[in-house]
């Protein structure tokens, strides 16, 4: 479950970071827009200095505790410290709605922190910083103009921000089940690995040691081959509860099966492939193995699985026989022809004396691949919301009816826009359209020819009958309502994708306001609200895409909990075990340690267990390989031994023929039978760890000492004076 946690957050921690980082990157993005323009300025007066001066250094200490810590109540304060003194600023006359220099730069500011910090009643809360920002226009302005302009500003960001409250609604719930099911998986891991431990310990002392101990005294015999095979079977994992949608694990059980000694490289998270390719790509690997296993020579074999969102490869390498020539019919058939049918390729090379390397690649489609149209995508998506469709037009619907209510408020001031209202309506049907498609299932690479091409003609049409003075204030609404198609279709293609469906409308848009007379200090503030909402947007559906991959992931199986007991009980001596096992029947095998010596390295795992007794296991092992007799009586181990284990290390080096190693947590005794010759004894106890100590003649040699010091002084216990 390691992977569901990020530097030691939890699952929801991680995505309340990544809400927070994107907060503080909007708000830095629209600080840097605002000090540029303020630069660009033809003349300073000492108060506007002083007062943007506060306003960035309020709104870009507020950006960075985002990036950083994460923001507060006082960020809330401060992005409105912020907007009180933008409102203040003296201007030569009052700003239209949503120009450059208007107030309306600051307000969505302290709405997006309130959401970031308030996962309850944030409404009220935005509610009230709207009507701040209404009351204050109206002050500072002195008229009815600047109240209607206020009006108009705060429907138009109130839309916005209520949208962004909405999608990060959606993503919280998505994160809350992922963390749910994250705490329920973890509880069905913990009971699985204790029936795991307790399967284990009963296979090492019945099947395990005894199958070893006949692998050392009637190799030949079938009942030995049978007992060899089976226990091999089960330390690969055991055939129940096995995932068979993963590729690794039907790799692994292959192998097994092939009594084969493989290397499993895996790269990449788990994806989901469809079932014919899965079942492709897994039996084509699986007759590679065969073939290792029947005709190379070698029972080793290194095999290679990278796994992409739309791509998977498995590299097969063996190092025996190899061939020359054209492969064979059953190659051409069982793996070759396997690809071909998937629309995978299939490359096969071998050299005689070198060995066989078999590639096999599958890619998804190439046009939803370029255009982030994966289906990993769109299954994850679907994982975490359901139907990303219905959400995506209920955002839409929040966002347009912002606009659309700001535009019913510039009837106040300005004449009625035809051209704007009719190309919002062909956007509109646009977004209905789109949003049906995606709820029905994954949406058509065509569809994204509506998205890229309708809103950039519609702004060619109706944008040259926006005033020139109205481009880039509220009257220029129909701007950012030409980005909601590129926003809907967020939900199920990549960011980058959603960025590229948005360059049209900004050629258009750039065309446009240059040719009223825009300059290019002015484009920022014209060009820079879609990217940075589609940004904001494409990072609650990557969230919920992780959300999603969580949501989909199996619960931990048997199988994989049993592996994991196994290699926690065995440590380092599962390899030789298995190479001893793999080696009944073959005269090929390389030679290894005994099957009797393996069988009481077997024994020492189960009465010595976990790695605070690895370096005594490995020190009862070492002697033993000497030819000397050895006997342990521990029946209840200390918690640790290294300390003994660095005095086996001592008695090691002279050769004893018989030890015997007996103690509890508080002091271990060793005796060796016969005692050591006069100069060993005398130099033993300078060769034994600190506090041990000597008795010896030449029957029997009797050393004792603590298990492990650093235990007993982690415990406070008085040492004992060194021997």
């Amino acid at each position: 479950m390691g992977a569901h946690r990020l530097s030691g957050r939890s699952f929801g921690a991680s995505v309340e970071r990544g809400l927070n980082l994107s907060i503080g990157m909007v708000i830095l993005a629209k600080t840097l827009v605002f000090a540029v323009q303020f630069a660009a300025m033809d003349s300073f007066d000492p108060v506007e200095v002083s007062s943007a001066a506060a306003i960035i250094m309020c709104v870009g200490t507020v950006a960075l505790r985002c990036l950083g810590r994460g923001p507060s109540g006082f960020d809330v304060l401060l992005c409105t410290v912020a907007l009180v003194v933008g409102a203040w600023m003296p201007r030569d006359s009052v700003p239209v709605a949503g120009a450059a220099d208007s107030p309306i730069v600051h307000l969505v500011e302290p709405m997006l922190v309130v959401i970031a910090v308030r996962r309850q009643r944030a409404v009220p809360a935005m509610l009230l910083i709207a009507a701040l920002f209404v009351t204050l226009r109206w002050e500072s302005a002195g008229s009815t103009d600047g109240l209607v302009f206020g009006l108009q500003e705060a429907v138009l960001i109130c839309g916005t921000a209520f949208a962004a409250l909405y999608l990060v609604t959606q993503m919280r719930r998505a994160s809350a089940r992922a963390e749910a099911l994250i705490a329920s998986h973890r509880e069905v891991h913990r009971a699985h690995l204790s029936a795991a431990e307790v399967e284990t310990t009963a296979f090492l002392h019945d099947d395990l040691v005894p199958t070893l101990l006949a692998v050392g005294s009637i190799p030949g015999a079938a009942e030995t081959r049978s007992a060899a095979g089976s226990a091999l079977a089960r330390l690969a994992g055991p055939a129940h509860g096995e995932d068979a949608a993963d590729v690794a694990t039907a790799l692994r059980s292959a192998a097994a099966r092939e009594m084969l000694d493989v290397d499993l490289v895996v790269r990449g998270p788990r994806t989901h492939l469809p079932e014919a390719v899965r079942e492709a790509m897994v039996g084509a690997a699986v007759e590679a193995l065969r073939n290792v296993s029947r005709h190379s020579g070698q029972r080793h074999a290194t095999v290679t699985l990278v796994r992409r969102p739309t791509a998977l490869r498995i590299r097969v390498e063996d190092h025996g026989a190899g061939f020359a020539g054209t492969p064979g019919v059953g190659i051409r058939v069982a793996i070759v022809g396997r690809m071909e049918s998937i629309g995978a390729t299939a490359r096969i090379t071998g050299t005689p004396g070198a060995g066989t390397v078999v590639e096999l690649v599958w890619r998804g489609r190439l046009v939803s691949r370029l255009l982030g149209m994966a289906p990993e995508h769109d299954r994850l998506i679907r994982a975490a919301v359901v139907d990303p469709g219905r959400v995506a037009l209920r955002a839409v619907a929040i966002l347009a009816a912002g606009y659309l209510a700001t535009a019913a408020l510039l009837t106040i001031d300005v004449p009625l826009q035809p051209w704007s209202y009719g190309g919002a309506a062909v956007i509109a049907v646009v977004v209905v359209l789109l949003t049906r498609a995606m709820s029905r299932g994954p949406l058509h690479p065509a569809a994204l020819l509506l998205v890229g091409g309708v809103p950039a003609v519609v702004l060619l049409v109706a944008l040259p009958s926006v005033s020139a003075d109205g481009l880039g204030g509220t009257e220029s609404w129909l701007i950012e309502f030409s980005a909601l198609p590129a926003l809907a279709t967020a939900w199920v293609i990549s960011v980058r994708m959603v960025l590229l469906l948005l360059v049209p409308n900004a050629v258009v848009i750039t065309l446009v306001a240059l040719d009223k007379g825009a300059t290019a200090v002015d484009l920022p503030h014209i060009l820079f609200v879609q990217p940075l909402n589609a940004l904001f947007v494409a990072v609650i559906v990557a969230v919920c895409r992780r959300a999603g991959r969580v949501l989909t992931e199996p619960e931990a199986s048997q199988s994989t909990a049993w592996a994991r007991a196994v290699r926690v009980a065995l440590g380092p001596t599962l390899r030789p075990v298995v190479a001893a096992l793999r080696s009944v029947g073959d005269d090929t095998a390389a030679p290894g340690p005994g099957p009797g010596l393996l069988a009481q390295a077997v024994r020492d795992c189960l009465y010595l267990p976990g790695p605070e007794h690895e370096a005594l296991r490995a020190e009862l092992d070492a002697l033993r390989r000497t030819g000397a007799q050895v006997d342990t009586i521990l029946p209840e181990p200390p918690p640790a031994t290294r300390t003994l284990a660095a005095a086996l290390g001592a008695v090691r080096r002279f050769g004893p023929s018989h030890v015997t190693v007996s103690g509890n947590a508080d002091e271990a005794t060793v005796v060796i039978v016969p005692g050591p010759p006069p100069e060993v004894v005398e130099r033993l106890p300078r060769q034994l760890p600190v506090a041990w100590q000597v008795d010896a003649d030449p029957e029997a040699c009797v050393i004792t000492g603590p298990p492990d010091l650093a235990t007993l002084i982690r415990r406070g216990d008085p040492q004992p004076a060194p021997g």
